[in-house]
């Protein structure tokens, strides 16, 4: 069974089901896939398809909680509105959300037949001055950057970035891009200020670029290592074929060169070496 939400109303209700969250923060201005299989969830979401499609979503404090409850889940959250939800098999559902906007959760409402609570906007400063674009001109650059160097992020995305004027929306496209671990990702959504979003963003991006770039030049290096032990193996191999062949052998020179070479090596005076 698929169901396609379509809006029914501009006004974003204040009173909401809450949805936990396990593992990942959800963002403003983001698409997001999720699984829901958590029988409680599911009735929530069935329940909301019903009506505006309006929900919660808050990280859960410890992923490791199937059914968290009041106090173990983060007070900050994104309203989302459900874009569309495919039946998969048993009673498991896969729904795409649509970030709209940060709250703060303000007093619980219910916990059944699943979590409600009533929240209060929770909307980010924004200062439109010269100190704000070069912010957003850096962490466009270094997400390109990081984007350029990793083969698991999709490289359109970078082109897009630049395109983009709205600061709140850069901030949450690159933290949703990059999937920021979640203690790091809850952290941004309860930054107050945009600026401090962005700031945060381009030192946590700058040492990625920083630590993947070292870590491609030691993969590269250890691969010519490799490359050259296995190139110098084989020369060996070829000049003891030709040696046999020859009805040569390097055996005793080997021993010698490895004694002369054990010798040289050892830190001996002029006399001993004699």
């Amino acid at each position: 069974m698929q169901y396609d939400i379509s809006d029914k109303s501009s006004i974003l209700p204040r009173d909401i089901s809450i949805l936990p969250l396990r593992n990942t923060v959800a963002y403003p201005y983001s698409v997001m896939p999720l699984i829901v299989g958590v029988r409680r969830s599911v009735k929530l979401i069935e329940k909301a398809a019903e009506f505006d499609g309006i929900i919660g979503l808050v990280a859960s404090r410890d992923g490791s909680i199937e059914e968290p409850n009041p106090g173990q889940t983060y007070e900050f959250g994104t309203l989302a509105k459900i874009e569309r939800i495919v039946q998969e098999s048993g009673d498991t559902l896969q729904i795409v959300v649509r970030g709209l906007e940060r709250f703060r959760m303000d007093h619980w409402l219910a916990t059944t037949p699943y979590l409600r609570a009533h929240v209060v906007p929770a909307p980010e400063s924004v200062e439109h001055d010269v100190e704000m674009d070069a912010l957003m001109r850096s962490l466009q650059e270094v997400t390109e950057e990081i984007i350029e160097i990793s083969p698991n992020l999709p490289k359109e995305v970078g082109k897009f970035l630049r395109h983009i004027t709205d600061p709140g929306q850069l901030v949450y496209i690159v933290a949703a891009t990059v999937n920021l671990e979640v203690k790091k990702g809850q952290a941004l959504l309860e930054l107050d200020t945009m600026k401090d979003k962005l700031r945060m963003l381009v030192a946590h991006l700058s040492r990625e670029k920083e630590v993947m770039t070292l870590n491609r030049k030691i993969r590269s290096e250890a691969h010519e290592e490799m490359d050259k032990a296995q190139r110098d193996y084989y020369l060996r191999q070829q000049l003891k074929a030709i040696q046999k062949e020859l009805g040569e052998s390097c055996e005793s020179a080997s021993i010698s060169d490895e004694y002369t070479e054990k010798l040289k090596n050892a830190g001996l005076p002029q006399e001993a070496l004699k």
